[in-house]
């Protein structure tokens, strides 16, 4: 990541970015990094410089992806695949999990598509599918110990999914889709370009609001981030007016501009811890973390391709990547799966239904929301690292 100056990030005693107390209660971690100003001159080549940030992982193999069956993981693993080809390098390892009993994960037809496609194309690789029960679980086998020599949350607090794809990548470089909605997508320019290259011809009720979201003046954009807080009912007012600020101000400072939107992509403090935190797991592992679209010198080219105001789309982005190696049933796919059930898992659930009470500031949250939240159908992501906290609370007052 590329910052303006030192980075004042606090460590752990493990190596792990410490998490202040009012982003674990907030769910992530608020602000922004200052990066460095765009470069000057950068070749406008975001296929080629996709390639460039992949190769250092297939140079160390084994060369794990991470493979779900969505765009972001699909891309990657066809490119890796396609390079490993070109340049005689060990084809790539794609790894999947999946979760039995969970519709909501469930991308295998996906899965089976894109492998199928990549293998009519001649592509090579190796395709390791992971049956997942308890494993991922914030508080299970994986992320315990984590938590416990680290002596707080992490974020990302589904720490597991990485210890485990580490575990499989052990002395080789493991390849993640992480970056990929921010830097791909969300963007107002290529929205509106989009809008005004189709005409409004088969543009839906939910197309339209989101247009007009992209083209409405800051005031009227912090007003529209105002939702994003008001459903935290676990927090208390004080706290969920800071979130409230913090996500309307972030509505309101997305920049217009293709380019400048794409680079500020890499600016929010979440998208920095999460990557050291990731990369740091992985080394436990002499494992070397790659996240090529989270790349600099990725963001950088794939901004300058589209300029000032030359907006690429969500799917348009995938397939100038892509470069014919994909299907375009995955390319313009909208739905993504959701891993909230394996993350908040029986052991989670247990420890919910148990809880004290003890280990969260109450003058933050509200202990009685909080367990409902956790014991809901779907708990939000946002509560995991306060369970985490509470759960590190009791095994300190145990031992």
């Amino acid at each position: 990541m590329h910052l303006r100056e030192a980075d004042p990030l606090l460590l752990g005693p493990t190596g792990l970015p410490v998490v202040p107390a009012r982003d674990v209660a907030i769910g992530h971690p608020v602000g922004s990094v200052p990066l460095l100003p765009q470069p000057a001159h950068v070749e406008p080549d975001p296929a080629r410089a996709l390639r460039d940030a992949l190769r250092p992982a297939l140079q160390r193999p084994p060369c794990v992806v991470a493979f779900s069956g969505g765009r972001d993981s699909s891309l990657l693993l066809a490119v890796a695949a396609d390079l490993a080809a070109r340049e005689g390098l060990d084809p790539p390892t794609a790894l999947t999990f999946r979760y039995s009993g969970d519709p909501a994960a469930d991308e295998s037809s996906w899965q089976e598509l894109v492998v199928a496609h990549l293998r009519s194309a001649g592509l090579r690789f190796r395709w390791v599918c992971r049956d997942i029960t308890t494993e991922l679980d914030i508080i299970g086998p994986l992320t315990a110990p984590v938590l416990r020599a680290h002596g707080g949350p992490t974020f990302p607090a589904g720490l597991g999914n990485t210890i485990l794809l580490a575990q499989h990548a052990r002395g080789g470089g493991l390849v993640t889709g992480n970056a990929g909605d921010e830097v791909l997508g969300g963007h107002r320019a290529a929205v509106l370009r989009t809008v005004l290259r189709r005409r409004g011809r088969g543009l839906t009720r939910a197309d339209w609001r989101q247009a007009a979201a992209c083209a409405a003046p800051a005031p009227v954009r912090r007003r529209l981030g105002r939702r994003e807080a008001d459903d935290a009912a676990w927090l208390r007012p004080v706290l969920r007016g800071t979130v409230l600020g913090e996500t309307m101000r972030s509505h309101a400072a997305r920049p217009l501009r293709w380019d400048r939107s794409v680079w500020a992509a890499l600016a929010p403090r979440a998208v920095m811890i999460g990557n050291r935190t990731r990369a740091r797991i992985a080394r436990d592992y002499d494992c070397h973390l790659v996240e090529p679209l989270g790349s600099p010198d990725f963001v950088a080219s794939y901004a300058a391709f589209g300029g000032r105001w030359g907006g690429i789309a969500r799917a348009a982005g995938t397939r100038l990547l892509a470069a014919g190696l994909l299907p375009d049933a995955v390319i313009g796919r909208r739905q993504k799966a959701h891993f909230n059930a394996s993350r908040f898992g029986p052991i989670s659930r247990e420890f919910a239904r148990s809880w004290d009470r003890r280990g969260v500031d109450e003058r933050l949250v509200d202990p009685v929301a909080l367990r409902a939240a956790w014991l809901a159908a779907v708990p939000p992501a946002s509560t995991a690292m306060l369970l985490q906290q509470a759960w590190l609370a009791g095994r300190r007052e145990w031992s």
